[in-house]
């Protein structure tokens, strides 16, 4: 799996080495963009006092920080659905701290509308970040510290299986681990096809030598007498 793939694919499987380099490559330099950007664009006044210049702040932050924190939510949430793949898990399970989220950030704005103070709107929503505080750990145990489940399963090969086989079985056109070639298996059934004939080439060299049957000849023919004495009658006529 390359880099992109890593950190803003949603498909696969990654271990938790991935998950934590992934997670802290992605998250020291998106911070370290958004402070650079703070510097630039944020004012450094401190915290104002009145809704009015609290709101302002926030709205100016959300400006400036916000394409970067995108892309860092964006990174962790492809990095968390993929290891949750590897826990044989949905990666619907990244959705689990959505609803204590938009129980904290929902009545924020309306209380500081209505007048409360930024420390009066938190508190209202303590309860909701005690929630939104053991999701978050239960995540970080499960997805930071349990071993994946071993084998292959819907979501794709264990990391690191580079066979390409979807069960992470031994390799096509590969030789077993006992050495022997294994029948009907690209390369290793021609190898197997040159061995049997080696060895029905050496039966037949050690196999005893069949006595050659003699075919009988055919008779001769008889040979004509000479007629004696026929020669010398001719020539004294």
């Amino acid at each position: 799996m390359n880099l992109v793939s890593l950190l803003f694919g949603f498909k696969g499987r990654i271990n938790r080495a991935q998950f934590w380099y992934g997670n802290l490559g992605a998250g020291f330099a998106g911070i370290m963009l958004m402070f650079v950007l703070g510097v630039m664009f944020i004012p450094t006044e401190g915290i104002p006092k009145t809704t009015a210049g609290f709101l302002h702040l926030v709205s100016v932050m959300g400006l400036v920080i916000g394409p970067p924190l995108f892309l860092m939510c964006w990174v962790g949430l492809a990095l968390q659905t993929k290891r949750f793949h590897d826990r044989g898990r949905s990666g619907l399970w990244t959705m689990l701290p959505i609803l204590p989220a938009m129980m904290i950030t929902t009545p924020i704005v309306p209380s500081l509308a209505g007048g409360q103070t930024p420390e009066q709107a938190i508190a209202s929503v303590g309860m909701w970040m005690l929630i939104t505080q053991a999701v978050n750990i239960f995540m970080l145990v499960d997805l930071g510290c349990m071993p994946g489940k071993e084998g292959a399963n819907k979501y794709g090969p264990p990391p690191g299986d580079s066979s390409g086989s979807p069960s992470g079985g031994p390799i096509p056109n590969a030789p077993s681990k006992t050495g022997k070639p294994i029948p009907g298996m690209g390369m290793t059934s021609a190898e197997s096809a040159i061995e049997r004939a080696i060895a029905a080439r050496e039966k037949q060299t050690q196999a005893p030598a069949q006595p050659v049957r003699a075919t009988p000849s055919a008779p001769a023919a008889p040979m004509r007498p000479a007629v004696a004495g026929s020669f010398g009658r001719r020539a004294n006529r």
